[in-house]
């Protein structure tokens, strides 16, 4: 039984999650400096959504496995 404060619905598989429980991921933005010689350097300022998703879910997306052309669309 999931308490209603901590209820959310995966981003993947649509279904109910725990945002209270370890390993559920959610979805940060932030800021990347670009490097001249390519890639980036985060900056430790990230902007939260209430977006989350199943740590199983999160992997199988990584691995391609669902299809999906961008990891969290």
């Amino acid at each position: 039984m999931i308490r209603e404060a901590y209820r959310a619905t995966c981003e993947f598989c649509k279904g109910d999650l725990d945002t209270g429980e370890e390993g559920v991921y959610r979805w940060v933005a932030g800021w990347v400096k670009n490097r001249d010689g390519g890639g980036g350097h985060g900056i430790s300022c990230p902007v939260r959504s209430d977006r989350y998703a199943h740590h199983h879910c999160v992997v199988n997306a990584a691995r391609g496995f669902t299809g999906q052309t961008d990891l969290f669309k």
